[in-house]
């Protein structure tokens, strides 16, 4: 008993006993999130380890510059949304901490395609036509306007709407049998979304057998020995 008391004070002694255990600061730090992002897309950008004094975050990369509101009032979650560039490339961020700048890398991917349906791909002449994609992942921005394709007896218009930015329409196929390009135009891509479809049917000038021409006359042509008579059986008379 006498032995674990004198052990216990020893150890207050030296100030070992109750001493809190040291934690290395977080050094202020700028990050944006994600770090791969499509033309356009939204995004958040802030700062985390704390700062006193602290700038709005710029880049070539943003649409514009992004200001930081510190989160619930605390200095060391500092955060803002903005909107990425429309030009892809690599890019860098910076922002000031405190009369620190701080600076971080992101990527703004190549345009996508538009992504899109048609249906059915394979059609009668005169028969119906869909076609649908949503504004958010699919289109991005909503359709600049109709479907066209040289294959439609009319522009493909979109007349119908649905949850989540989803719109379709409807159109005729053409009377012409072939294969044909449909084209969608998004609003926040240079990109051309495109499918093909077939109006099913004999495409005019395949399965027609090529006009027969009729075949040239051969003629018999008689050679006259050069120096013989014109007349009589080529031989000359006796003198």
């Amino acid at each position: 008993m006498r032995r674990t008391i004198t052990t216990a004070m020893a150890t207050m002694a030296l100030g070992l006993g109750f001493a809190p255990v040291a934690r290395a600061e977080e050094s202020p730090a700028l990050r944006v999130y994600p770090d791969s992002l499509r033309p356009g897309a939204v995004f958040g950008t802030g700062i985390s380890g704390g700062c006193d004094t602290y700038s709005d975050v710029t880049s070539p990369g943003f649409a514009a510059p992004v200001s930081l509101v510190a989160v619930g009032g605390d200095r060391n979650n500092l955060w803002g949304n903005g909107a990425a560039s429309s030009t892809p490339g690599e890019y860098m961020a910076t922002a000031t901490c405190d009369g620190t700048t701080l600076r971080t890398t992101f990527t703004v991917q190549p345009h996508p395609a538009p992504a899109w349906w048609l249906n059915p791909v394979e059609v009668e002449p005169g028969g119906e036509i869909s076609a649908g994609s949503d504004t958010i992942t699919g289109c991005p921005g909503g359709p600049t306007g109709p479907v066209t394709s040289p294959g439609f007896a009319a522009p493909l218009q979109f007349t119908e709407g649905g949850n989540f930015g989803r719109f379709s329409g409807h159109t005729t196929a053409g009377s012409v049998p072939g294969t044909y390009t449909a084209t969608l135009r998004c609003a926040s891509t240079p990109v051309v979304g495109t499918i093909e479809f077939t109006i099913l049917g004999t495409p005019p000038g395949n399965g027609t057998l090529p006009a027969k021409h009729p075949s040239p006359t051969h003629q018999r042509t008689s050679v006259v020995p050069v120096g013989a008579p014109e007349t009589g059986g080529g031989s000359t008379a006796g003198r």
